[in-house]
Protein backbone atom coordinates (compact mmCIF):
# COMPACT_ATOMS: atom_id res chain seq x y z
CA UNK A 1 0.00 0.00 0.00
CA UNK A 2 1.73 3.12 -0.94
CA UNK A 3 0.82 7.21 0.79
CA UNK A 4 -1.78 8.52 -0.52
CA UNK A 5 -3.99 5.93 -1.17
CA UNK A 6 -6.70 6.36 0.72
CA UNK A 7 -6.80 9.69 -0.65
CA UNK A 8 -6.68 8.21 -4.01
CA UNK A 9 -9.83 6.01 -3.06
CA UNK A 10 -11.82 8.41 -1.21
CA UNK A 11 -11.49 10.64 -4.60
CA UNK A 12 -12.54 7.54 -6.38
CA UNK A 13 -15.56 7.26 -4.47
CA UNK A 14 -16.80 10.50 -4.88
CA UNK A 15 -16.26 10.79 -8.65
CA UNK A 16 -18.35 7.25 -8.64
CA UNK A 17 -21.45 8.67 -6.71
CA UNK A 18 -21.66 11.18 -9.53
CA UNK A 19 -22.38 8.26 -12.29
CA UNK A 20 -25.36 8.16 -13.71
CA UNK A 21 -27.68 5.09 -12.38
CA UNK A 22 -29.85 2.70 -14.24
CA UNK A 23 -33.19 5.14 -13.38
CA UNK A 24 -31.25 7.66 -15.55
CA UNK A 25 -31.49 5.73 -18.01
CA UNK A 26 -34.35 4.70 -18.07
CA UNK A 27 -35.79 7.92 -17.63
CA UNK A 28 -34.23 8.51 -20.82
CA UNK A 29 -35.50 5.87 -22.53
CA UNK A 30 -38.75 7.36 -22.06
CA UNK A 31 -37.88 10.13 -24.67
CA UNK A 32 -38.65 9.96 -27.89
CA UNK A 33 -35.58 12.11 -29.72
CA UNK A 34 -32.29 12.62 -29.00
CA UNK A 35 -32.24 15.83 -27.84
CA UNK A 36 -34.75 15.10 -24.97
CA UNK A 37 -31.53 12.62 -23.57
CA UNK A 38 -28.93 15.27 -23.59
CA UNK A 39 -31.48 17.92 -22.26
CA UNK A 40 -31.51 15.06 -19.30
CA UNK A 41 -27.50 14.73 -19.06
CA UNK A 42 -27.57 18.00 -19.18
CA UNK A 43 -29.50 18.91 -16.27
CA UNK A 44 -28.48 15.83 -14.01
CA UNK A 45 -24.62 15.32 -15.41
CA UNK A 46 -22.81 17.77 -18.13
CA UNK A 47 -24.16 21.25 -17.31
CA UNK A 48 -21.53 22.27 -19.91
CA UNK A 49 -22.97 19.98 -22.56
CA UNK A 50 -23.64 22.16 -26.04
CA UNK A 51 -25.75 21.28 -28.62
CA UNK A 52 -24.45 18.62 -31.46
CA UNK A 53 -25.27 18.26 -34.81
CA UNK A 54 -24.27 14.92 -34.83
CA UNK A 55 -23.20 11.74 -33.30
CA UNK A 56 -19.93 12.02 -33.88
CA UNK A 57 -19.29 15.28 -31.91
CA UNK A 58 -21.20 13.44 -29.13
CA UNK A 59 -18.48 11.22 -28.76
CA UNK A 60 -15.76 13.89 -28.50
CA UNK A 61 -17.49 14.88 -26.15
CA UNK A 62 -17.70 11.95 -24.16
CA UNK A 63 -14.03 11.41 -24.92
CA UNK A 64 -13.63 14.40 -23.16
CA UNK A 65 -14.96 13.06 -19.98
CA UNK A 66 -13.30 10.29 -20.02
CA UNK A 67 -10.04 12.08 -20.72
CA UNK A 68 -10.72 15.04 -17.53
CA UNK A 69 -11.78 12.47 -14.98
CA UNK A 70 -8.67 9.80 -15.59
CA UNK A 71 -6.25 13.14 -15.40
CA UNK A 72 -8.05 14.20 -12.20
CA UNK A 73 -6.90 11.18 -10.55
CA UNK A 74 -3.52 11.19 -12.30
CA UNK A 75 -2.20 13.43 -9.71
CA UNK A 76 -3.19 10.84 -6.69
CA UNK A 77 -0.71 8.26 -8.12
CA UNK A 78 3.09 7.82 -7.22
CA UNK A 79 5.31 7.57 -10.40
CA UNK A 80 5.40 3.69 -10.26
CA UNK A 81 2.11 3.93 -11.90
CA UNK A 82 2.65 6.27 -14.44
CA UNK A 83 3.81 3.45 -16.94
CA UNK A 84 0.45 1.97 -17.06
CA UNK A 85 -1.51 5.35 -17.35
CA UNK A 86 0.62 6.20 -19.83
CA UNK A 87 -0.22 2.40 -21.53
CA UNK A 88 -3.80 2.63 -20.58
CA UNK A 89 -4.54 6.47 -22.20
CA UNK A 90 -2.93 5.01 -25.34
CA UNK A 91 -6.41 3.75 -26.23
CA UNK A 92 -7.34 7.02 -27.51
CA UNK A 93 -4.84 7.27 -30.17
CA UNK A 94 -5.28 3.65 -31.19
CA UNK A 95 -9.30 4.23 -31.36
CA UNK A 96 -8.53 7.63 -33.64
CA UNK A 97 -5.83 5.46 -35.90
CA UNK A 98 -8.74 3.10 -36.55
CA UNK A 99 -11.68 5.13 -37.32
CA UNK A 100 -9.28 7.29 -39.40
CA UNK A 101 -8.06 3.93 -41.51
CA UNK A 102 -12.12 3.51 -41.66
CA UNK A 103 -12.93 6.56 -43.23
CA UNK A 104 -10.23 6.85 -45.64
CA UNK A 105 -10.81 3.28 -46.37
CA UNK A 106 -14.72 4.50 -47.31
CA UNK A 107 -13.29 7.81 -48.81
CA UNK A 108 -15.02 9.68 -46.58
CA UNK A 109 -13.32 12.67 -44.78
CA UNK A 110 -12.00 11.21 -41.38
CA UNK A 111 -14.57 12.83 -38.07
CA UNK A 112 -11.28 13.00 -36.04
CA UNK A 113 -10.25 16.81 -34.89
CA UNK A 114 -6.40 15.67 -34.45
CA UNK A 115 -3.93 13.18 -34.14
CA UNK A 116 -1.16 13.67 -31.54
CA UNK A 117 1.48 11.19 -31.07
CA UNK A 118 4.30 12.46 -28.68
CA UNK A 119 5.16 16.25 -29.89
CA UNK A 120 3.89 15.95 -33.68
CA UNK A 121 0.54 15.81 -35.38
CA UNK A 122 0.02 13.33 -38.03
CA UNK A 123 -1.77 14.97 -40.66
CA UNK A 124 -4.52 12.37 -41.70
CA UNK A 125 -7.05 14.95 -43.92
CA UNK A 126 -6.97 14.32 -48.03
CA UNK A 127 -5.00 11.64 -47.48
CA UNK A 128 -5.10 8.24 -48.73
CA UNK A 129 -5.52 4.37 -46.97
CA UNK A 130 -1.44 4.19 -47.89
CA UNK A 131 -0.12 8.15 -47.32
CA UNK A 132 -1.88 8.14 -44.20
CA UNK A 133 -0.10 4.74 -42.54
CA UNK A 134 2.99 6.40 -43.91
CA UNK A 135 2.71 9.42 -41.93
CA UNK A 136 3.22 6.96 -39.27
CA UNK A 137 6.26 5.52 -40.42
CA UNK A 138 8.25 7.33 -36.53
CA UNK A 139 6.15 5.91 -34.67
CA UNK A 140 5.49 2.76 -32.47
CA UNK A 141 2.03 2.12 -34.67
CA UNK A 142 3.64 1.97 -38.55
CA UNK A 143 5.31 -1.79 -37.55
CA UNK A 144 1.89 -3.11 -37.40
CA UNK A 145 0.55 -1.45 -40.33
CA UNK A 146 3.04 -1.65 -42.72
CA UNK A 147 2.56 -4.87 -44.11
CA UNK A 148 -1.27 -3.94 -45.28
CA UNK A 149 -0.88 -0.56 -46.37
CA UNK A 150 -0.62 -0.84 -50.17
CA UNK A 151 -3.05 -4.04 -49.82
CA UNK A 152 -6.32 -3.65 -51.82
CA UNK A 153 -7.79 -6.53 -49.90
CA UNK A 154 -10.84 -5.73 -47.77
CA UNK A 155 -9.57 -7.82 -44.39
CA UNK A 156 -6.20 -5.41 -44.92
CA UNK A 157 -8.19 -3.24 -42.45
CA UNK A 158 -9.51 -6.17 -39.97
CA UNK A 159 -5.48 -7.07 -39.90
CA UNK A 160 -5.05 -3.57 -38.98
CA UNK A 161 -7.67 -3.08 -36.17
CA UNK A 162 -6.14 -6.84 -34.77
CA UNK A 163 -2.16 -5.77 -34.66
CA UNK A 164 -3.18 -2.83 -32.91
CA UNK A 165 -5.39 -4.29 -30.47
CA UNK A 166 -2.51 -6.76 -29.82
CA UNK A 167 0.00 -3.66 -29.40
CA UNK A 168 -2.30 -1.76 -26.94
CA UNK A 169 -2.16 -4.69 -24.62
CA UNK A 170 1.17 -5.90 -24.92
CA UNK A 171 2.14 -2.32 -24.02
CA UNK A 172 -0.37 -2.76 -21.30
CA UNK A 173 0.43 -5.78 -19.67
CA UNK A 174 4.52 -4.61 -20.02
CA UNK A 175 3.25 -1.42 -18.08
CA UNK A 176 2.60 -3.48 -14.77
CA UNK A 177 5.54 -5.82 -14.87
CA UNK A 178 7.31 -3.67 -12.32
CA UNK A 179 4.42 -3.34 -9.45
CA UNK A 180 4.30 -5.70 -6.98
CA UNK A 181 2.65 -8.96 -6.42
CA UNK A 182 -0.58 -7.96 -4.90
CA UNK A 183 -0.73 -5.51 -7.23
CA UNK A 184 -0.39 -7.55 -10.73
CA UNK A 185 -2.90 -9.70 -9.03
CA UNK A 186 -5.08 -6.56 -8.79
CA UNK A 187 -4.43 -6.33 -12.96
CA UNK A 188 -4.91 -9.74 -13.75
CA UNK A 189 -8.59 -9.76 -11.89
CA UNK A 190 -9.80 -6.75 -13.66
CA UNK A 191 -7.73 -6.33 -17.15
CA UNK A 192 -6.66 -9.88 -17.66
CA UNK A 193 -10.08 -10.92 -17.61
CA UNK A 194 -10.99 -8.23 -19.93
CA UNK A 195 -8.11 -9.92 -22.27
CA UNK A 196 -9.70 -13.22 -21.69
CA UNK A 197 -12.70 -12.29 -23.16
CA UNK A 198 -11.54 -10.20 -26.33
CA UNK A 199 -9.76 -13.64 -27.27
CA UNK A 200 -12.54 -15.77 -26.54
CA UNK A 201 -14.87 -13.60 -28.46
CA UNK A 202 -12.04 -13.74 -31.01
CA UNK A 203 -11.66 -17.26 -30.87
CA UNK A 204 -15.46 -18.10 -31.42
CA UNK A 205 -16.61 -15.95 -33.63
CA UNK A 206 -13.28 -17.02 -36.41
CA UNK A 207 -14.55 -20.66 -36.27
CA UNK A 208 -18.02 -19.36 -36.37
CA UNK A 209 -17.92 -16.92 -39.09
CA UNK A 210 -14.80 -16.96 -41.17
CA UNK A 211 -12.82 -19.58 -43.08
CA UNK A 212 -9.31 -18.93 -40.74
CA UNK A 213 -6.60 -21.91 -39.63
CA UNK A 214 -6.07 -22.25 -36.70
CA UNK A 215 -2.50 -20.85 -37.00
CA UNK A 216 -4.18 -17.29 -38.20
CA UNK A 217 -6.57 -17.55 -35.21
CA UNK A 218 -3.62 -18.02 -32.68
CA UNK A 219 -1.72 -15.44 -34.44
CA UNK A 220 -4.70 -12.53 -33.48
CA UNK A 221 -5.01 -13.30 -30.10
CA UNK A 222 -4.02 -11.20 -27.13
CA UNK A 223 -1.34 -12.37 -24.72
CA UNK A 224 -1.16 -11.04 -21.02
CA UNK A 225 -4.74 -12.33 -19.93
CA UNK A 226 -4.71 -15.25 -17.57
CA UNK A 227 -4.54 -17.52 -20.48
CA UNK A 228 -0.82 -18.23 -21.19
CA UNK A 229 0.08 -18.87 -24.38
CA UNK A 230 -0.04 -22.60 -24.62
CA UNK A 231 -3.76 -22.56 -23.56
CA UNK A 232 -4.41 -20.20 -26.05
CA UNK A 233 -3.15 -22.25 -28.58
CA UNK A 234 -5.43 -25.33 -27.77
CA UNK A 235 -8.59 -22.81 -27.92
CA UNK A 236 -7.78 -22.14 -31.76
CA UNK A 237 -7.16 -25.59 -32.62
CA UNK A 238 -10.45 -27.01 -30.63
CA UNK A 239 -13.36 -27.35 -33.15
CA UNK A 240 -15.94 -25.03 -32.72
CA UNK A 241 -18.39 -27.25 -30.30
CA UNK A 242 -14.93 -28.74 -28.10
CA UNK A 243 -14.32 -24.57 -28.05
CA UNK A 244 -18.00 -23.71 -26.19
CA UNK A 245 -18.21 -26.91 -24.23
CA UNK A 246 -14.32 -25.74 -22.59
CA UNK A 247 -15.79 -22.32 -22.27
CA UNK A 248 -18.55 -23.72 -20.61
CA UNK A 249 -16.64 -25.17 -18.03
CA UNK A 250 -14.71 -22.54 -17.46
CA UNK A 251 -15.33 -19.19 -15.04
CA UNK A 252 -16.36 -17.69 -18.09
CA UNK A 253 -19.49 -20.10 -18.96
CA UNK A 254 -22.17 -16.97 -18.60
CA UNK A 255 -21.00 -16.68 -22.27
CA UNK A 256 -22.68 -19.73 -23.64
CA UNK A 257 -25.23 -19.87 -20.99
CA UNK A 258 -29.34 -20.90 -21.83
CA UNK A 259 -27.74 -21.41 -25.88
CA UNK A 260 -26.15 -17.96 -25.89
CA UNK A 261 -24.50 -17.21 -29.12
CA UNK A 262 -21.83 -15.01 -28.62
CA UNK A 263 -22.56 -12.37 -31.60
CA UNK A 264 -22.08 -8.59 -30.11
CA UNK A 265 -19.87 -8.94 -27.17
CA UNK A 266 -22.29 -7.36 -24.83
CA UNK A 267 -23.02 -10.39 -22.22
CA UNK A 268 -18.86 -10.36 -22.12
CA UNK A 269 -19.01 -6.34 -21.14
CA UNK A 270 -22.16 -7.25 -18.89
CA UNK A 271 -19.65 -10.10 -17.40
CA UNK A 272 -16.57 -7.37 -17.36
CA UNK A 273 -18.43 -4.71 -15.64
CA UNK A 274 -19.83 -7.19 -12.94
CA UNK A 275 -16.56 -8.53 -11.95
CA UNK A 276 -15.53 -4.93 -11.88
CA UNK A 277 -18.39 -3.73 -9.91
CA UNK A 278 -17.68 -6.45 -7.13
CA UNK A 279 -14.23 -5.75 -7.29
CA UNK A 280 -14.44 -2.10 -6.83
CA UNK A 281 -16.68 -3.11 -3.61
CA UNK A 282 -14.75 -5.71 -2.13
CA UNK A 283 -11.06 -4.32 -2.74
CA UNK A 284 -8.87 -0.91 -0.88
CA UNK A 285 -5.80 -1.44 -3.24
CA UNK A 286 -4.87 -0.20 -6.45
CA UNK A 287 -7.57 -2.27 -7.55
CA UNK A 288 -10.02 0.22 -6.88
CA UNK A 289 -8.70 2.31 -9.30
CA UNK A 290 -8.04 -0.14 -12.03
CA UNK A 291 -11.83 -1.09 -11.95
CA UNK A 292 -13.06 2.27 -12.14
CA UNK A 293 -11.42 2.21 -15.15
CA UNK A 294 -13.90 -0.48 -16.36
CA UNK A 295 -16.80 0.95 -14.29
CA UNK A 296 -16.36 4.78 -16.61
CA UNK A 297 -16.16 3.15 -19.59
CA UNK A 298 -19.35 1.67 -19.05
CA UNK A 299 -20.99 4.96 -18.01
CA UNK A 300 -19.58 6.31 -21.57
CA UNK A 301 -20.86 3.18 -23.29
CA UNK A 302 -24.44 3.17 -21.79
CA UNK A 303 -24.83 6.42 -22.63
CA UNK A 304 -23.54 6.12 -25.98
CA UNK A 305 -26.05 3.14 -26.06
CA UNK A 306 -29.12 4.88 -25.38
CA UNK A 307 -28.48 7.83 -27.54
CA UNK A 308 -27.73 5.41 -30.56
CA UNK A 309 -31.20 3.25 -29.54
CA UNK A 310 -32.99 6.41 -29.50
CA UNK A 311 -31.94 8.01 -32.73
CA UNK A 312 -33.02 4.48 -34.14
CA UNK A 313 -36.26 5.12 -32.63
CA UNK A 314 -36.35 1.55 -30.60
CA UNK A 315 -38.98 1.46 -27.57
CA UNK A 316 -38.39 1.98 -24.41
CA UNK A 317 -38.14 -1.91 -23.85
CA UNK A 318 -35.74 -2.42 -26.39
CA UNK A 319 -33.44 0.56 -25.22
CA UNK A 320 -33.13 -0.55 -21.88
CA UNK A 321 -32.19 -4.32 -23.32
CA UNK A 322 -28.68 -2.66 -24.63
CA UNK A 323 -27.62 -1.38 -21.65
CA UNK A 324 -24.45 -3.05 -19.49
CA UNK A 325 -26.37 -3.67 -16.90
CA UNK A 326 -29.65 -4.54 -16.40
CA UNK A 327 -30.44 -2.33 -13.37
CA UNK A 328 -29.03 -0.35 -10.23
CA UNK A 329 -26.07 -1.79 -9.11
CA UNK A 330 -26.96 -5.25 -10.67
CA UNK A 331 -24.86 -8.34 -10.45
CA UNK A 332 -26.81 -10.02 -13.34
CA UNK A 333 -25.55 -10.26 -16.76
CA UNK A 334 -26.49 -11.53 -19.55
CA UNK A 335 -29.98 -11.75 -21.23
Amino acid sequence: MFEGLKALNAKILKMYSNFLVYEDFVNMAEGDSVRFCLNYLKEKKFPTIDSFSDIYEIEEFLEGYRRSQLKKLKAFLPGKYSDFIKAYMEREKVEKIVKILRSLRMNKEPRVDELIIGAKSIPFKEESFESFIDNLKDTAYYEYMKNYKSSSDEDALFSIEMNLDKFYYRNLTESVKSLSKKDLNEFKNIFGVKIDLLNIIWIYRAKKYYDISPEEIFNFTIFGGNYNSEKLLHLSYLEEEEFEEEIKNSKYSILFADGRVIMTGRTSKKLLYSIANKNFRRTDGIGKFMSFLILLDSEIANIERILEATRFGLSKEEKLRYMIVDRKESEKVGR
